[in-house]
């Protein structure tokens, strides 16, 4: 059970981790509506950074 539980945490964290770089690698590439920096900011924070970028942020990029 501690392995299990050792692993979902890993996969969790190694998640957020992607997340988190994709959002800046977005948040760099394309025009924000709103400050970049804060964007950056709130992504880097844990876990729940990414879930917010993925629920408020990405409806902030400008699509040409």
């Amino acid at each position: 059970m501690e392995t299990f539980l050792v692993i979902l945490f890993f996969l969790i964290c190694l998640g957020s981790m992607t997340t988190t770089l994709v959002a800046i690698i977005q948040i760099l590439t394309n025009e924000v509506n709103g400050s970049k920096g804060m964007w950056i900011i709130i992504s880097m924070i844990g876990i729940i950074g990414p879930i917010l970028y993925l629920s408020k942020g990405r409806k902030l990029i400008v699509k040409k």
